[in-house]
């Protein structure tokens, strides 16, 4: 998964989780990190920017400040799937509702510092009209659309002779329905066990990236035997996929019933 991805989604399932409990928020950010930071939109023009330089900070203010929910929201299709692998591509937000019933959304943006060999992280504030598409996001469980689509693709990708991606395809379908042991160290630790698989497979299924990923070679071996469309209905599907099934983890859990 994309690193941008991964830390956007798991600062919300933190959140959630500290919304969820009543309690601070536990939050550790990964050993490529080397700051982040969260400024805050102007309430007036004159008003000086708040700035928060960790998560558990930004959490702090954004109690003072009336947080009522939060929610990760990324786009389901991509045209240019060659760009999923770099920074600043993704196109996720974080979506803040206030109680005063304003939102607002954090954009990030990643910068690689070279001397530290580290990224830094800076999440700008925007305010979003009232009444937008964001007020009613509702995702429920769509494993078995998600399994087919694995099975689908695992089969395409062995029919153009890519083993490599098969497997990885076949292995999430097994994850995925319970047949494999999933490695709690590749989940959040914020997450509830009945969340955790869905995310591993996330993680595991998303091949799009540059260098030796799925945008690689496999759309010319699908070239040479005639299997272009399949394979761009394929992986806009397995993206969709992927995609909505992060939502549903990051934005479904931790909910007060």
């Amino acid at each position: 998964m994309n690193g941008e991805i991964q830390q956007a989604s798991n600062i919300v399932i933190s959140a959630r989780k500290a919304l969820f409990e009543n309690e601070k928020i536990d939050f550790i950010p990964s050993k490529h990190t080397l700051s982040i930071q969260f400024i805050f939109a102007r309430k007036l023009l004159f008003h000086k920017s708040v700035q928060a330089n960790s998560v558990c900070e930004w959490f702090d203010v954004c109690l003072q400040r009336g947080l009522k929910d939060i929610k990760f929201v990324i786009p389901t299709n991509r045209e240019n799937k060659h760009l999923l692998g770099f920074a600043n591509t993704s196109q996720c937000v974080i979506i803040c509702f206030w109680k005063n019933g304003n939102t607002s959304c954090f954009c990030p943006f990643w910068e690689f510092d070279r001397e530290q060999n580290k990224w830094k992280i800076i999440y700008n504030e925007q305010y979003i009209k009232k009444h937008t598409v964001f007020d009613n996001l509702h995702f429920t469980d769509k494993t078995n659309e998600f399994k087919q689509t694995l099975l689908d693709i695992g089969e395409f990708a062995a029919k153009i002779e890519q083993q490599y991606f098969s497997d990885v395809f076949h292995n999430a379908y097994e994850a995925l329905c319970g047949l494999e042991n999933i490695n709690d160290e590749n989940t959040p630790i914020q997450l509830p066990d009945e969340f955790k698989t869905i995310y591993y497979v996330v993680d595991k299924a998303d091949v799009f990236g540059a260098m030796g990923s799925w945008n690689d070679s496999p759309p010319y071996y699908a070239r040479e035997k005639g299997l272009d469309k399949e394979y761009n209905e394929l992986s806009n599907e397995l993206l969709v996929q992927l995609r909505y099934h992060l939502m549903y983890v990051a934005n479904e859990c931790w909910k007060h019933h």
